[in-house]
């Protein structure tokens, strides 16, 4: 029996009596027995494969099983099946979707041959060490034997085949590239009798190349053909390999003869008339049934996610940007990708807004920024451009949509040149600044001037923000450090400030201004710190100096948990100062390539200073919007009684709103995820001993690969009442407390019977004051189960 395999090792097998009855196509020569290389017989003039990917032909056959990502496995799934060129199409995801046959069952072409396929990309990959993106392989390049079919960096298609004991390369010329988003037919020829290679693009010939003399094909000795995935992948991780083809390809052929060009011209004329826009949207569904995926919490609709960064509402919504790798769920070849919301809760995905682009600062990626308005309202995007051959290779770039009127921007436009160089020998009174440490810029307008923070570092002093100035957003001046850390003091800000941001917030009471600075550290070798903690002052900034004076030398903790980073902010167009968050799962390698996602954003959160100027925080209002069955409402009652009412309540999706009085007790709070036979639960609790709030994760998860631990930090009670909000969503903990604390974290029970919430205390029984309980609805579309 043939067996056709989807992913990495031994992920999926299509059980199929005979790899025809599926993806070939039944006229094309097929041998169900083995032969070795040498015995192995090809009729001539008859494509040795012709994949056409019709589902229909496969849901005739036998039943089979199908694992789109190892952590779905459900009896009879079909792969994402669709709408080709003519028929079906199937989409690969770019990271574990491919498909095989093992080197003993291939036919291999064995003089002349054409290989030639439709193919609409999702996205380039960044072309590690040279490699393209696989749409069909068979190859050893190091043996200089075999050929492979790809899509390289910034979409150039390339032709690769051993000739004679050489490996020959042909590409694509200048902008001669594969469009994102559109079918393009390629088709590659080996001429043995011309001695020439060619490359086809939509049935023009776009390159050739004459062989050496006498040249003949070298097929692979021990290689499997494959589909989507190159012989050959880089490792960019234990677990991740690169070159892989993110997108639909469809009419994947190879023939045991060299087509002549009239021949490749109609197979694009048969077909090009008749062609629809590829459907390469991203179907969030394929999640449906994962236990850790937030459910009113925003995450990218597939792989890789980083910091939501540049909010901005303009044409009446609501806009959120974030770091993106659309082929899977690891760190690498980083776009913006975007999602618009009328109530920063309810979110839905918009396109990729930016991407590495040719003949722009950010061919190698496109880094964190933000977003403003220019002097007509039109929103404006800055970015950290980078671009590998440039020295320092950061630097800051701009965007503007290409259509300002359309509400949901999903088009932008990318200015080819920088607007933001790092100029080499910048001092300040501390020190050096850091040359090539150059990123996140953040800007805003006052009065007739704009202003970008860029986040750096001062050697042997610690992290900071340059300041820069501009008249017309485009030419920028540098000012300045706004302010300069002290690492040895607070090793835990670090020695480079990423994400800065300077943000106005409010005395609720009196209506007094201040300014927050807030920052995320980074630290350029190793620390036990890194990516765990966000810092912010309070205090003045002063438009003169172009710096920041604190109220407080210390840097204070935004969030006590240690998975809230990449921390950015702007004021609403109700006047709200709201931030936004990643929350990092913390999750192995491996557990995120099951997957298919990684990370998650945190609520966006309100801040505001209270009566004595210190940060006040709560979870965005509309967070109001996601509640559906209120399941509890009591009041003032004993902790025996509210844990009684509380045994009837169970799930993975609540908010919960608690206000104890915890005098008389040593500890006090909730326990959340809670198994009955208490195998797995979360405490949130309040030590009075120690005036500490506190999360203990140390039974919260049977998986030993989780991280656990306790984490809290310093809160002082008025009248010994604590107010709890707490936001449950599957593995996402957040934790406010009298509105003057929070605690963000990653829970990941594995007993499906972790879902009950108790009342406790210890030497002692809290009072409570209030209860209220309801179950949250999904609010993300596409997600619902």
């Amino acid at each position: 029996m043939k067996k056709l395999m989807v992913g990495a090792g031994v992920l999926s097998v299509f059980a199929l009596l005979s790899i025809s009855t599926w993806f070939l196509d039944r006229t094309a020569h097929h041998h169900s027995d083995k032969h070795t290389n040498s015995e192995r017989k090809v009729i001539q003039n008859q494509p040795l494969y012709a994949f056409h990917f019709e589902k229909s032909q496969a849901l005739q056959q036998e039943e089979h099983s199908y694992v789109w990502h190892d952590a779905l496995i459900k009896k009879g799934e079909t792969p994402q099946v669709r709408k080709g060129v003519q028929g079906d199409s199937i989409l690969f995801d770019g990271y574990s979707t491919y498909l095989e046959i093992p080197y003993e069952e291939t036919k291999q072409p064995t003089d002349s041959f054409t290989v030639s396929a439709w193919v609409a990309p999702r996205a380039y990959e960044w072309g590690d060490e040279g490699y393209t993106s696989a749409i069909i392989n068979q190859h050893n390049e190091k043996e200089k034997e075999g050929y492979v079919l790809g899509v390289g960096r910034h979409g150039y298609p390339t032709f690769q085949v051993g000739i004679s004991g050489q490996w020959i390369e042909l590409w694509a010329p200048k902008h001669q590239t594969v469009n994102k988003g559109e079918w393009t037919h390629l088709t590659a020829v080996f001429n043995k009798e011309q001695q020439q290679i060619e490359l086809y693009r939509n049935g023009e010939l776009v390159q050739e190349r004459t062989v050496p003399e006498g040249g003949t094909y070298t097929p692979s000795s021990d290689d499997p053909l494959r589909i989507g995935k190159h012989n050959q992948a880089v490792a960019v991780s234990d677990v991740f390999q690169a070159h892989h083809f993110n997108g639909l390809l469809d009419e994947v052929k190879v023939e045991n003869r060299a087509l002549a060009e009239e021949e490749v011209k109609q197979m694009v004329e048969e077909k090009e008339g008749d062609l629809a826009s590829p459907n390469l949207s991203f179907n969030r569904h394929v999640y449906s049934g994962d236990p850790y995926r937030p459910n009113y919490h925003f995450t990218a609709p597939r792989a890789w996610m980083n910091e939501p960064h540049a909010p901005i509402y303009a044409n009446g919504k609501y806009h959120l940007f974030y770091q993106f790798n659309p082929f899977g769920p690891f760190w690498h070849q980083i776009h913006w990708g975007h999602a618009v919301s009328d109530n920063m809760l309810n979110w839905e995905d918009a396109s990729i807004a930016l991407s590495p682009s040719e003949d722009t600062a950010a061919r190698d990626g496109v880094w964190s920024g933000s977003a403003t308005k220019d002097e007509h309202g039109v929103p404006v995007l800055y970015y950290t451009a980078g671009h590998d051959e440039m020295t320092p290779n950061q630097m800051t770039g701009l965007a503007r949509p290409t259509n300002p009127d359309d509400p949901i921007l999903n088009n932008w436009t990318m200015k080819p040149e920088p607007v933001t160089v790092q100029e080499e020998g910048l001092t300040t009174e501390e020190g050096k600044v850091r040359y090539g440490e150059f990123r996140d810029p953040f800007v805003w307008k006052e009065g007739e001037k704009w202003y970008q923070l860029v986040g750096s570092g001062v050697e042997g002093a610690g992290g900071t923000a340059l300041v820069y100035s501009s008249n017309d957003m485009e030419s920028w001046s540098y000012e300045g450090p706004l302010m300069i850390g002290d690492e040895e003091k607070y090793p835990k800000t670090g020695d480079v400030w990423e994400m800065p941001a300077l943000l106005p917030v409010q005395n609720e009471r009196t209506g007094e201004e201040k300014m927050m600075f807030v920052i995320s550290p980074y630290f350029s070798s190793a620390s036990p710190y890194a990516s765990r903690y966000t810092f912010y002052w309070i205090g003045e900034w002063d438009q003169e100096t172009a710096s920041f004076q604190p109220d407080h030398e210390a840097p204070k903790s935004l969030d006590y948990g240690e998975h809230m980073t990449g921390v950015q902010g702007f004021v609403d167009e109700k006047g709200r100062t709201l931030l936004t968050s990643i929350l990092q799962d913390r999750r192995g390698e491996k557990a995120k390539y099951e997957s298919g996602w990684a990370h998650g954003a945190g609520m966006p959160m309100e801040v505001y200073l209270t009566e004595d100027n210190e940060l006040g925080r709560r979870p965005v209002q509309e967070v109001e919007d996601a509640q559906r069955e209120q399941l509890l409402n009591i009041e003032n009652v004993p902790m025996k009684e509210a844990n009684r009412k509380l045994d009837a309540v169970h799930g993975d999706t609540l908010q919960i709103q608690l206000t104890l009085d915890v005098s008389g007790t040593k500890h006090a709070g909730l326990k959340v995820f809670k198994a009955p036979d208490v195998k797995e639960e979360t405490f949130i609790l309040y030590n009075n001993e120690t005036s500490e709030l506190l999360v203990d994760r140390g039974r919260s998860s049977l998986n030993p690969s989780i991280e656990k631990g306790v984490q809290g930090g310093h809160l002082d009670l008025e009248q010994n009442e604590l107010t709890l909000n707490v936001l449950m969503d599957r593995s996402i903990l957040e934790i406010y407390a009298n509105e003057e604390a929070s605690i963000s974290t990653r829970v990941f029970p594995t007993l499906q019977q972790s879902d009950g919430v108790q009342i406790y205390g210890i030497d002692g029984a809290p009072f409570v004051k209030s209860l209220k309980v309801w179950n949250m609805g999904t609010t993300i579309d596409g997600e619902e189960d």
